[in-house]
């Protein structure tokens, strides 16, 4: 039994390797993609793009907030079902 377990890890542990290793491939190939095309940008277009990066990371900070407040609100709630629970046992 302990030997199947150490042979379905090491086949689990040879996948988890190679598939990193083919995420890792894709995504310096990406970056050098991405580099190569910004040899070739215009000014204006860079200008623009750093617009749309300023706007979109402002949205992400307004969803984190939003979010944040909700696990603050789902905190509460649970404590307060907890209460609820606890005050009747």
């Amino acid at each position: 039994m302990g030997t199947v377990a150490i042979i379905v890890l090491g086949v689990v542990a040879v996948t988890v390797i190679s598939v990193l290793g083919d995420m890792a491939s894709k995504i310096a190939q990406a970056k050098a993609k991405a580099k190569e095309a910004a040899g070739g940008l215009v000014p204006g277009e860079i200008e623009g793009l750093r617009n749309r990066i300023a706007i979109l990371e402002s949205r992400i900070e307004e969803r984190d907030d939003s979010v944040r407040k909700l696990q603050d609100e789902v905190r509460f709630v649970t404590r307060m079902l907890e209460d609820k629970t606890g005050s009747r046992a």
